[in-house]
């Protein structure tokens, strides 16, 4: 009997043992794979100022005003669309680049933005200026305002709470709230989401300052050759100091600005640097680097006429505009060259070495569509020069890097 349960023991074992080699052996199901579907990409700005909208799109665009909901125009790809009244909505089912040019007595130009729930708007002359505030969704916005001054933080009555209700827009006198400039106007929207922007008063020089958002780093490109007045304003919405190094990406380098050595910015304060006499006329890009967030523009003057605020450009390989032509201005940050095939109207290619800006004259046109396609990320704009104003276009990202997340897999097991 011993010997019979040993036996049994072991055939048992040795049955286990074939079992377990032989699914050892066996390859496993493959699962179907997942379809998979690209995530959509639209685009949903807001226009400000009224004059001539200027859309480049790669696919189907409609306008709508902010107040009536109204359609203004639908319409696909680039479009010139004229007279239009302020504020309204773009939305596009593509990336989209947007602005509007307004005439009038001084010319202006004003990127269309997304609403945002904060950001700066940085401004050299808040005596001369009011504040947009524009709500351009179905919900009401509430709206925190801290401005900051070259003495520290501004106490202002009334910065705060300001309720603007849907498809409304205020308008508020910076004069009252910071007479002394420079001054960053950081707001937060603690409900909801608003467009903003600082313009002139009624019977002073036309201008038009966008927001931008406070970061380590920006790069501001189009100071045109031969400008004679630019200023880079530095606002500094933190509590510690920061410390900040400006290079500029000229014509066959980059260098330091001799105007910005050492420079440093107070905590909760904005300054103002002129450093026309550093670019030495050149066109130019600049870099900000600081040691923590801070928000900065140039601000580009002419003889007479209005000036040009621009703010930060995100860097990509291919960029459009609908532009006037001009001077088109290419900035590679990289430290690699990069070849940049332009097209407008005619197609060519430039070589920009790295650091440095290159410029090449567009034919003027009532308007056309600029494009650039690069192999290295690049910055752009096009500028056109009358006595009446400086006009300064920049070009912005109309698609996705090379291996960006741009798709998706369905899981059928989600719920």
């Amino acid at each position: 009997m011993r010997h019979l349960r040993i036996l049994v023991s072991a055939t048992a074992f040795l049955v286990i043992a074939a079992v377990a080699v032989g699914l050892s052996l066996l390859s496993p199901v493959r699962l179907p794979a997942s379809p998979t579907v690209e995530l959509p990409r639209t685009t949903r700005t807001t226009c400000l100022q009224s004059g001539d909208a200027l859309v480049y799109a790669p696919g189907s665009l409609t306008a709508r005003s902010t107040e009536a909901g109204e359609e203004l125009f639908a319409s696909t790809g680039p479009i010139f669309a004229p007279e239009l009244e302020g504020p309204f909505v773009i939305r596009a089912d593509s990336l989209a680049v947007a602005g509007v040019y307004a005439a009038g007595p001084a010319r202006t130009f004003a990127p269309c933005a997304p609403a945002a729930t904060s950001g700066t708007i940085v401004v050299t002359e808040p005596g001369d200026a009011e504040l947009i505030i524009t709500n351009s969704d179905a919900n009401e916005a509430i709206v925190d305002l801290t401005l900051l001054g070259p003495d520290g933080e501004v106490a202002a009555v009334g910065a705060r709470g300001i309720a603007v209700a849907p498809g409304v827009s205020r308008r508020i006198a910076l004069s009252v709230l910071a007479p002394e400039g420079p001054v960053g106007v950081s707001f937060t929207a603690s409900e909801g989401r608003v467009a903003m922007a600082a313009v002139n008063v009624e019977g002073r020089a036309a201008r038009y300052v966008g927001p931008t958002r406070p970061a380590v780093q920006h790069l501001i490109g189009g100071v045109p050759p031969g400008a004679a007045d630019v200023q880079l304003v530095i606002t500094n919405p933190r509590e510690e100091r920061a410390d900040v190094t400006v290079t500029a990406l000229g014509a066959t380098s980059s260098y330091e600005l001799a105007a910005t050595a050492d420079l440093s910015v107070e905590p909760m304060s904005s300054v103002a640097v002129p450093i026309a006499d550093s670019l030495g006329g050149e066109a130019s890009g600049i870099r900000v680097d600081s040691t923590s967030d801070v928000a900065a523009a140039v601000v580009v003057s002419g003889p007479t006429g209005s000036p040009a605020t621009l703010t930060h450009s995100a860097a990509a390989r291919e960029l459009a505009a609908a532009t006037m032509g001009g001077a088109l201005q290419i900035t590679n940050p990289g430290t690699d060259p990069v070849t940049a095939k332009v097209t407008a109207g005619e197609e060519l290619e430039l070589t920009v070495p790295p650091g440095a800006t290159v410029v090449h004259v567009l034919p003027l046109a009532q308007f056309q569509a600029v494009t650039v396609t690069a192999d290295g990320p690049v910055i752009a704009s096009a500028a056109t020069s009358e006595a009446t104003g400086t006009i300064i276009v920049p070009l912005g990202k109309v698609a996705d890097e090379p291996g960006a997340p741009g798709s998706a897999e369905l899981d059928a097991h989600l719920r």
